[in-house]
């Protein structure tokens, strides 16, 4: 006779059972022969480079770019098979405008390449519900704006600052959406992990905004230091109520390395055996407060050790 399963419903959805493992792994060595395949491409150009005509390197490209358009288009496969045709078709635009590039020597910068790349996937983001190609476009517009604060307006310090700050709104609004759109229904659990990169993106870069600006330039660190007060108790509120342990404990981490790098370039320390052995003492006390703290959170709510 078959056991009960006493466990709580927290344990009981942390393992897969065989189902979800076989879509996971049809799902996986599908996108990793489509990101193979693209990665191919790559490096046979980078090895033949010399060897091809103007004609073969960009021909060989929009070809291959035509042909998962058509197929994602008009075959009859399976709608998870056409997502992951043109996100990697989007990567294949990518290769196209800097293959370009590089034979005509255009003597744009990275930013136009970037620019241009994110505007071609624009239209394919909207139109396709699928979190790995909205996560591509996401990077690639916040890879444009630094791009464009670092190439095209890097002595203008207010608009350097206001870009690159933008990116952490643009990363937390994503984030933002995304949760609401699994609170409706709309994204499923499946997308958990865009939800997870998406916060972890805000996080990291509001912390790094912080960072760089107590190190480089103090009088504009206004603009980060008002983000992380915005968005830092957001997150902890959305944590609580959500009974969430992953942003209760990213982001108490993020504040304690801010102020593990405050200390590092305020204490006046010359011993830097004793700089490393506070920074350690530090980051070992903080880490494990937060390591009990969340353990005790996890047990009060989940039941779990």
């Amino acid at each position: 006779m078959e056991k009960p399963d006493f466990s709580s419903p927290f344990r009981q959805s942390m393992y897969a059972n065989k189902k979800e493992w076989n879509q996971f792994l049809s799902i996986f060595l599908l996108a990793a022969g489509i990101g193979f395949t693209i990665a191919g491409i790559i490096f046979f150009f980078a090895y033949n480079w010399d060897t091809l005509s103007k004609f073969a390197k960009l021909g060989i490209i929009e070809v291959l770019l035509t042909v998962s358009v058509l197929l994602a288009v008009f075959t009859r496969w399976n709608i998870l098979i056409k997502q992951i045709l043109l996100t990697g078709a989007t990567f294949l635009i990518g290769t196209l405008f800097a293959v370009f590039g590089q034979i005509y020597q255009t003597g744009a910068d990275a930013y136009d390449l970037f620019l241009g790349w994110t505007l071609f996937t624009l239209l394919w983001a909207i139109a396709i519900r699928f979190a790995p190609l909205w996560f591509t476009f996401l990077g690639l517009f916040c890879v444009t704006l630094w791009l464009y604060a670092l190439q095209i307006v890097p002595n203008q310090i207010l608009e350097v600052a206001l870009l690159t700050n933008a990116v952490t709104w643009i990363c937390a609004l994503a984030t933002i959406l995304a949760e609401w759109m699994k609170m409706k229904g709309k994204l499923g659990a499946h997308n958990d992990w865009f939800i997870r990169l998406l916060s972890v993106a805000t996080i990291i870069h509001a912390s790094y905004q912080i960072i760089i600006a107590m190190d480089n330039n103090e009088n504009m660190i206004i603009f980060p230091l008002i983000n992380a007060l915005l968005l830092f108790p957001f997150g902890l509120y959305l944590g609580w109520k959500q009974k969430n342990l992953f942003y209760l404990s990213a982001i108490p981490f993020a504040i304690l390395m801010i102020l593990l790098f405050l200390f590092i370039i305020r204490s006046n320390l010359h011993n830097e055996s004793a700089l490393f052995f506070l920074s350690g003492l530090i980051v070992i006390t903080g880490t494990t407060l937060l390591i009990y703290t969340v353990l005790n959170l996890k047990k009060k709510w989940y039941g779990t050790k």
